[in-house]
């Protein structure tokens, strides 16, 4: 299966060059317009400084992290119709035990950043019953704060040697984690400036990526 896996990883490969484009596309597109007080991406970005900064002064306990890391393994065992039997969270480590496992369950906590998630749902029930206007700053910077959280713990794993990435194959499991954190980073850049217009920006990164397998495809064909 790792044989397999690293084939798949190879055949993602093309489609990281269109993500990268794309956030650059949309870096340089960025204007003081978009950029205002009270606009998402603005203040998604002040949560990751915050982050950045929370980072460098503090160390958040292991816990913390076990966490996230074991309920997100959970989250994915139901979601993929298994039975969760047993979840253990100590100080600085913890296990699953289920009926099932999968490369989604195994790598779920680098793909899913769960306290983001977790914010903004809470977010969304709250905004039933109170305006959202009146709360929309601390959430927004929170969802920021969340994902530097996630995308810095990720970036840690990453360079250790970590048995969920062993078990599917390093490269495999490099390549998919790269893959959907960077394309959470794109919806980033695509969503939060300017909603309007945001499933053609979705279709054209769609044929960018087409456009990089059909460009890999002729070159292969040369041979």
């Amino acid at each position: 299966m790792k044989a397999i896996k690293f084939l798949v990883a190879l055949l993602l490969l093309p489609a990281l060059h269109p993500l990268f484009a794309g956030i650059w596309k949309s870096v340089r597109g960025l204007d003081e317009r978009m950029l205002f007080m009270e606009n998402p991406l603005n203040l998604c970005f002040g949560g990751l400084v915050l982050w950045m900064m929370f980072a460098l002064l503090f160390r958040l306990p292991p816990r913390i992290y076990v966490f996230a890391h074991e309920l997100t393994h959970a989250l994915f065992v139901r979601l993929c119709g298994g039975r969760v039997d047993r979840i253990s969270i100590r100080k600085d480590r913890g296990y699953v035990l289920s009926d099932r496992t999968n490369f989604l369950i195994v790598l779920a906590p680098y793909l899913f950043p769960f306290y983001a998630c977790c914010l903004g749902a809470v977010a969304l029930v709250v905004a039933f019953f109170v305006p959202i206007s009146s709360f929309r700053i601390p959430v927004w910077m929170g969802i920021g704060f969340c994902l530097g959280y996630h995308w810095t713990m990720t970036a840690r794993m990453l360079v250790t040697r970590q048995n969920d990435f062993a078990s599917q194959g390093w490269f495999f499991s490099f390549v998919l984690v790269l893959l959907v954190n960077l394309f959470y980073l794109l919806l980033m850049f695509l969503l939060l400036p300017q909603p309007r217009g945001f499933f053609g920006h979705l279709l054209a990164i769609g044929a960018s990526i087409m456009d990089s397998y059909r460009a890999l495809f002729d070159f292969l064909c040369r041979f």
